[in-house]
């Protein structure tokens, strides 16, 4: 097993920070290859420098796309298949969220931002991975679930965001259809809330009147990057599963923090040493 994870190459869409990194340091630690991607040039460079100092320059290699422009799309995935002879995972991790507001307070171009990056972003990048997974005759593609994915989940104040997220699964419980008998594996990561710029952007701008009861969820509920990727990258390399759905936090889960007195009292904030 460890020498096919050795073997394994992976594609991550919003891979210079948050999730998308530490999805990558993880496979990176199991032995994979790993593409890193992202929209920021800077921060790229410095994390792919990070990396490549930590797991080796033959293991990760980096390539500034932007997942709106379908020919970035390609030519990420022709520079990760030509450096490393083929593409085992591809994972749409890259997405974007606005500050918590009422949805005619977002700017529209930030809407428009959102649903290009969090929707025709995803569809061009499960475009990209099938054709070229379909050429090389396999593969695996993951897509990214989030707050909003779920039926009974109504995020009041980032309801563009949440519009997104249900199209996500929407794309995907399709496409797990649609592939059934193709040799791809395709499946959906829901990592629950993650302390990451995203979470701090949405409950920084949140309303003073609701912000307590949002910090005392989110120290219940929510998890680092560490913990969270951890979980999910390795379950990623475990799975043979078509349509799996890999989650994090489980309702069952979460109901039993809510009768633990660790997650009652937790700061979490504060053991992360982070300032709301």
């Amino acid at each position: 097993m460890a020498n096919e994870k050795e073997n394994r190459s992976v594609v991550i869409t919003g891979s210079s920070k948050g999730i998308g990194l530490g999805l990558a340091k993880v496979f990176l630690a199991e032995g994979c290859s790993v593409a890193l991607s992202s929209f920021e040039p800077e921060e790229l460079k410095a994390t792919h420098k990070a990396l490549a100092e930590a797991y080796g320059k033959n293991k990760v290699i980096q390539y500034k796309c932007d997942v709106t422009n379908i020919d970035e799309m390609q030519i990420l995935w022709d520079t990760a298949k030509t450096t490393f002879g083929k593409i085992d995972i591809w994972i749409n991790n890259a997405g974007v969220v606005s500050e918590f507001l009422d949805l005619w307070e977002v700017d529209p171009k930030e809407i428009s931002t959102i649903v290009n990056t969090n929707i025709v972003g995803l569809l061009y990048g499960v475009r990209t991975a099938m054709k070229g997974m379909l050429d090389q005759g396999f593969g695996a593609l993951y897509n990214f679930y989030g707050f909003g994915s779920n039926d009974e989940r109504k995020p009041a104040g980032l309801t563009t965001y949440g519009a997104t997220k249900r199209a996500v699964r929407y794309i995907t419980e399709c496409l797990i259809e649609e592939t059934k008998d193709l040799p791809i594996t395709v499946g959906a990561l829901m990592p629950g809330t993650v302390i990451t710029d995203f979470i701090l952007k949405v409950i920084r701008s949140s309303p003073k009147e609701g912000h307590d009861a949002m910090v005392k969820g989110f120290n219940i509920g929510a998890d680092t990057v560490e913990t969270v990727t951890d979980f999910l990258a390795k379950e990623v390399l475990k799975n043979t599963k078509h349509g799996a759905e890999i989650n994090w936090l489980t309702e069952e889960k979460f109901m039993a923090r809510l009768k633990d007195p660790y997650y009652q009292n937790r700061d979490l904030f504060k053991e992360l040493n982070i300032k709301l």
